[in-house]
């Protein structure tokens, strides 16, 4: 290496592609140890089944499958029924929103319809792969209200596990180099990050939450291998995103060119925008888990080498679009003017990751302390009221869910929802991780605080919890199908509703606080969600078992 070399590594650190490398083996090294803590888990059932467990089976349930047995004895790895494939389809498109589909939802479900069976399409346009096709179904299976549709969910998770894997011709254990996708098209890319993060969210929605951080590593590794955190960027030059993409006739983040047939350009802004998608997709999911599970990031975005340039979705593509340092500018304050409610959910997740880290920080600081104690205080001061004034103002803009009007049901005929329910839905969910971050932040008991700053800032918590609550009844009532995250973050809302109602209980000396009913509605409001949706969700079921029995104890 000659000196002139040293030197600028010395001063602005290690080079693109060493950078690059670093991350892939970080994510090489949770991958594996995220396959053995699976490997174990599965291993301990097995060996649960092998040691006289006795396992109770519905027998309604089973004798459906028996009766659907035959039809799997007719299918090959290809071919599934027609009328199956339309019933699949309108059990997952209500929620496909919800679950951070970002593809062409309409073009890829036209083609699925359309194919024969044969596995032949009559639409010219490159069938979806067989694992996107069988996480679909997957999903179609586990929230169709049919029994017989049902009773095939083992089928078809075991077909998309294994298709899966397999997406892109490579192990899962294995990641990608920096140009490990180039021999791949880049909608066949784009299928393999849907196909992980359906599949993390249908693992997160049944309680299998280690399945799902699996999967959701696996898209980080391959947003990352792809460079989508860069997509557009300020210093993005042609040949490096030519490199970075794999083809050397389509450019990203640069101007288009003026001979381009206008069906051409529409298609390359289509793949740009589901590029920009993907990657907050998979950032979004990596931030709500690593927050609420307290796991190491595996996209630590607020780092020099994982600094993101790539512009919020649904953000107007030109050809004079450039972005740079795009959630650090968030998190300053600096105003984007992006209110898509794909960027908002992305945004909402980012500070409910960044709460929880200077929870962590704090609770640190408690195990080791800072030699220099006032120095700590005042950066934990400092960040606390930049985090505070950047959630009140983001919680200011978020429109309401009351505002949101019901609106028809698709054209799509086999849409069964309107898109003002999943909207709603989103809104709620979005909501209420803002005002989780006021629950979860310690200011209240830390050491820093004035006794009057702390009931101060108990005040604001239990509001806010309150208001979250009173969300909940501006969705539909008959609702049976919630985000994940909510399974995680509802008990916490009701604990601290719960905590309030017994100390307003305490104080009252017989006269009961004015407070003390609207704070017992709103818990109600909370257990009767939860209640509703453990029936369909065994995550949901974990947790309120988890919340009810710890509220007994107390």
């Amino acid at each position: 290496m000659s000196e002139n070399t040293s030197q600028r590594m010395l001063r602005g650190g290690a080079c693109t592609n060493c950078r690059h490398r670093r991350i892939i083996q970080d994510l090489e090294q949770q991958i594996a140890e995220l396959e053995s803590r699976i490997q174990e888990r599965e291993s301990s059932v097995a060996i649960q089944r092998t040691d006289g467990g006795v396992f109770l089976h519905d027998p309604y349930v089973t004798s459906v499958t028996a009766q659907v047995r035959s039809v799997w004895g007719r299918l090959s790895e290809v071919e599934v029924p027609l009328q199956l494939r339309q019933n699949l389809l309108s059990a997952f498109i209500p929620y496909a929103k919800d679950l951070g589909f970002f593809l062409d939802l309409t073009e890829i479900c036209t083609i699925i319809l359309s194919t024969s069976s044969q596995g032949i399409s009559h639409v010219r346009t490159p069938s979806p792969s067989l694992a996107l096709m069988h996480v679909l179904f997957l999903l179609g299976s586990h929230f169709s209200t049919s029994p017989q549709v049902t009773a095939l969910e083992p089928e078809f998770l075991s077909r998309a596990r294994g298709s899966v894997s397999h997406i892109l011709s490579f192990p899962t254990s294995t990641i990608p180099g920096i140009n490990a996708t180039s021999s791949h098209p880049h909608w066949r890319v784009l299928e393999a990050i849907q196909s992980h993060v359906l599949l993390a969210q249908y693992f997160f929605y049944t309680g299998r939450k280690l399945e799902g951080k699996y999967s959701i590593t696996i898209a980080i590794s391959l947003v990352l291998g792809t460079k989508m955190h860069r997509i557009w960027t300020e210093e993005a030059g042609q040949d490096q995103m030519q490199m970075a993409l794999g083809r050397g006739n389509y450019t990203s983040g640069v101007p288009f060119s003026g001979h381009e047939t206008p069906q051409t350009q529409f298609r390359r802004e289509k793949e740009e925008t589901q590029r920009i998608n993907a990657f907050w997709t998979v950032l979004a999911l990596n931030s709500l888990w690593t927050a609420v599970d307290g796991h190491v990031s595996s996209l630590p975005y607020w780092t020099a080498r994982m600094r993101v340039d790539t512009p919020w979705p649904s953000v107007n593509l030109t050809p004079a679009t450039r972005s740079s340092s795009t959630i650090q500018r968030f998190l300053s304050n600096s105003p984007d003017d992006v209110h898509s409610t794909s960027a908002l959910y992305a945004k909402a997740c980012i500070l409910l990751e960044q709460a929880f880290e200077l929870t962590k920080r704090y609770e640190g600081n408690q195990y080791t302390p800072d030699p220099d104690t006032t120095s700590f205080a005042r950066k934990f001061l400092s960040i606390f009221n930049n985090l505070m004034i950047l959630t009140t103002r983001f919680i200011s803009q978020l429109p309401s869910i009351s505002s949101i009007q019901d609106s028809p049901p698709s054209d799509f005929v086999y849409t069964q929802a309107s898109e003002s329910s999943s909207q709603k839905r989103r809104l709620l969910v979005i909501h209420t991780l803002v005002r989780v971050i006021r629950l979860y932040i310690l200011f209240e008991s830390t050491s820093y605080s004035s006794s009057d700053e702390r009931v101060r800032t108990h005040r604001m918590k239990v509001e806010a919890g309150n208001e979250s609550a009173k969300m909940v009844d501006l969705v539909d009532g008959s609702m049976v199908f919630i985000d994940s995250i909510m399974a995680m973050l509802w008990p916490i809302i009701a604990h601290v509703l719960s905590t309030e109602l017994h100390r307003l209980g305490q104080r009252r000396g017989g006269q009961q606080d004015p407070r003390f009913c609207g704070y017992q509605k709103s818990y109600d409001l909370i257990l009767q969600a939860m209640s509703r949706l453990a029936s369909s969700s065994p995550l949901m079921n974990e947790q309120l078992m988890k919340m009810q029995k710890l509220f007994r104890s107390e």
